[in-house]
């Protein structure tokens, strides 16, 4: 096995010092040499495969340049809007010279690894043990999408503002009961799940729309909750906790014989895969997730540039978008005849022709 290639051999290589190596490789600012040199030593670098010894250059610099990345064990990181959440906070952190890690792990008695790192980010429900470690270890944190702990920067989505636009365009349509499919009984809590029930009940109030059936109790079964809200309790429109539930719905009005929007409209908040996508595209609630995690690593950045202490908690509300689509339309049928297809027609309908 052969040894790990050092300072020395790179410098070996290009013929200049192990301190010029050291210097070109971790970025010091303050150090000029020429580009050619500069280049000879990356790649030199790239050629021997070397990698700097992490914990020896934190020490020399104080630093670790290192940000933890915290969620639930049961955050769903490869799809709901996570995915570009991280991959915005990915963004600003690498072009930082940030390294990242991920800590998802739940069956540890540490609540925060062992090692040293600059600050944390807070995603969906970690534990609040982790919130409480790292106030005790002084570690800034910012939470991304979540509540959690005394970080002075919470980063959220503007979940009023979007129900409110989503209540509004199916007003403006001519419905004027609505029904809502609420967050699943085994969500993970999340502030979304209250904020967007209570900024529903606030904007149907406003808009002098008619909240149908149970808007306020889990959703559990999109079969039963159709029957109960767009056949019996002759709502004409439903919108949707979450992009997750409105396929269930979608696959449920199918097999109940309904048709969107023919029977019922239907929007849901989360304009990810594959709401776009179904045969009759979705009009969603966009929740800019990616924006999001951008803001959130600027945020924790710039605490770290400019520490202050006794910061005054403060929330940053990210505005969200309603995107329309096929799935909202005026209410032409009515619940009574989604109710006489319903009951004449319980299997999946063949397709019929999709409208613009």
């Amino acid at each position: 096995m052969s040894a790990r290639p050092t300072l020395s051999h790179v410098a070996e290589l290009c013929g200049v010092s192990a301190a010029t190596v050291s210097r070109v490789l971790n970025k010091k600012k303050a150090f000029s040499v020429s580009p050619a040199v500069r280049q000879r030593i990356e790649e030199a670098a790239e050629r021997l495969g070397y990698v700097p010894d992490l914990a020896a250059r934190n020490l020399n610099r104080g630093t670790t340049r290192i940000i933890g990345l915290f969620a639930s064990p049961a955050t769903q990181i490869a799809e709901g809007i996570y995915e570009p959440l991280i991959e915005g906070i990915l963004e600003v952190l690498h072009a930082s010279d940030y390294d990242v890690f991920f800590d998802l792990s739940s069956s540890r008695k540490r609540t925060v690894p062992f090692w040293r790192f600059d600050g944390a980010l807070l995603l969906q429900c970690p534990r609040a043990e982790v919130a409480e470690e790292l106030d005790r270890r002084r570690v800034p944190y910012v939470c991304a999408n979540e509540k959690l702990g005394s970080s002075s920067v919470q980063v959220l989505a503007d979940d009023r503002q979007g129900t409110r636009r989503a209540v509004e365009h199916l007003a403006q349509l001519g419905h004027r009961r609505i029904a809502y499919a609420n967050a699943r009984a085994t969500h993970l809590a999340h502030y979304s799940i209250s904020e967007r029930h209570e900024s529903l009940v606030d904007a149907s109030r406003e808009c002098r729309i008619e909240l149908a059936g149970d808007h306020d109790v889990p959703f559990a079964d999109g079969a039963d909750f159709l029957r109960r809200a767009v056949i019996e309790a002759a709502a004409t429109a439903v919108i949707a906790y979450d992009h997750q539930i409105a396929v269930t719905l979608v696959g449920a009005a199918a097999a109940l014989g309904l048709e969107i929007p023919e029977d019922f409209s239907l929007v849901c908040f989360n304009d990810i895969f594959p709401v776009s996508l179904l045969p009759t595209p979705l009009t969603a609630v966009s929740v800019p997730a990616r924006e999001m995690g951008r803001i959130s690593a600027s945020q924790l950045l710039n605490g770290l540039a400019s520490p202050t202490k006794g910061a005054a908690s403060r929330e940053i509300r990210v505005p969200e978008e309603l995107v329309t689509r096929r799935s909202t339309a005026p209410p032409t049928r009515g619940a009574a005849r989604a109710s006489r297809r319903a009951t004449s027609r319980p299997g999946p309908r063949p397709d019929r022709r999709r409208r613009d």
